[in-house]
């Protein structure tokens, strides 16, 4: 391994730059040398709090300086493709944010550009990354609950939860608009770690999906696309993996992030596991005797129960672990996750729920998605949407 340290050009400085931000810091191997966004007085402070050289208003200088070696992109889903064409034929190594694009077509250039200038893409999907789930992994690895048949996904989400995280209201505007997500914030966008992490536990391809998404408003103002239930099927009608997301106003969720939390069962031949919590804190404090702690349980072959938590839960590890294992696939010439190929699998099976919620929740083979959806702005039936009852002013304002 070389002992210089990898140059990084930070390009967007929205809310989640500062989680992605964290696995450069103290990174012997990394450091943040550039902060890039059109405010200049938003990459000036995020330089500072970084301890970044230099800062860029124009993306392309940043791709003519030859000092840096890698950038993070982090900019809204539709500039993806053709920042990540310049900065690879720049030299650059790419670490993109998720979703990598709104076409396969799209995936297909940036991957062809990486591998055309030599450089290495990655599709930041974090959650992967989450020490539970790398340990789940483990476990299944080692054959100790069986061969995987079933993944239940569960996540709740508040509108007004307990979260110590601000979000500008700019963020959930560009996420809302159809030429980013195709008004599918929560399916497309987020579901895009939920999408991978099914994947990964179920251990095969997943061949069709099938989608019922529901309706919720917030304040009788903002579409949510949720609630929603959607079945990945693999080649074996036994093996199925369910995501199953629901939205409530009030809901209790503590987190240092997004009003969210998750919890994973992934059943196998002759065990299961558990795995509480992710995003949010909604797990901490539980010693009730209720769902446990943060953490991973499993159920074994001979009907013990074990529990392993005291590995880090807090959802920036995942952040962490994501970049520093980037840094290690660059630095070591190894393939990174998810590497350009296998994050055209995941865009794939997101474009195929979204045909299915379309299609008034047909089966879809993921095979039949051969670019992008047509219509972009196509939303669910009007009709679908459930409107939030009203709310005082004095609960809006605490809210």
């Amino acid at each position: 391994m070389s002992p210089e340290k990898l140059k990084v050009a930070m390009i967007g400085c929205g809310r989640i730059s500062t989680l992605n931000a964290l696995g450069y810091l103290d990174n012997p191997d990394a450091e943040i040398y550039a902060v890039v966004d059109k405010k200049k007085g938003r990459a000036e402070k995020a330089a500072k709090e970084w301890g970044a050289k230099v800062v860029y208003t124009n993306i392309q200088d940043a791709f003519n300086d030859k000092n840096i070696d890698l950038v993070e992109i982090l900019t809204p889903h539709r500039t993806h493709t053709a920042l990540t064409v310049a900065a690879c034929e720049a030299g650059k190594h790419v670490s993109l944010q998720k979703p990598p694009a709104l076409r396969l077509s799209e995936m297909d250039t940036m991957i062809k550009a990486a591998k055309k200038n030599n450089v290495k893409l990655k599709v930041f999907e974090n959650f992967r990354f989450h020490p539970p789930y790398m340990r789940a992994m483990e476990l299944i690895k080692q054959g100790v609950i069986g061969n995987v048949s079933v993944v239940n996904y569960r996540m709740w989400n508040s509108i007004a939860g307990l979260s110590k995280w601000h979000v500008p209201v700019s963020t959930w505007m560009w996420r809302a608009q159809a030429a980013n997500n195709y008004n599918f914030p929560m399916i497309f966008d987020d579901g895009y770690h939920k999408h991978s992490v099914i994947r990964m536990f179920l251990e095969q391809s997943v061949k069709s999906v099938q989608a019922w998404v529901g309706g919720y408003r917030a304040y009788k103002v903002i579409k949510i696309d949720a609630p929603a239930v959607i079945i990945y099927k693999t080649k074996s009608s036994t093996n199925y993996g369910l995501w199953n997301v629901s939205v409530g106003h009030k809901l209790p969720i503590h987190s240092n992030y997004y009003s969210c939390d998750e919890s994973v069962e992934i059943q196998g031949s002759k065990g299961i596991i558990f795995v509480n919590g992710c995003t949010g804190n909604m797990f901490v404090g539980c010693d009730c005797g209720g769902p446990g702690a943060p953490g991973l349980y499993w159920i074994d072959s001979k009907g013990a129960w074990h529990g392993e938590c005291n590995m880090e839960t807090d959802w920036k590890w995942s952040f962490i672990y994501s970049t520093k294992h980037f840094v290690d696939a660059i630095k070591n010439d190894k393939e990174p996750i998810l590497s350009g190929e296998q994050g055209r699998e995941i865009l794939q099976i997101s474009l195929a729920i979204l045909k299915s919620i379309r299609s008034n929740g047909q089966d879809i083979k993921t095979k039949a998605i051969v670019d992008g959806l047509d219509n972009l702005a196509e939303v669910p039936p009007e009709e679908d949407v459930v409107e939030e009852p009203n709310f005082t002013e004095e609960d809006e304002a605490r809210e």
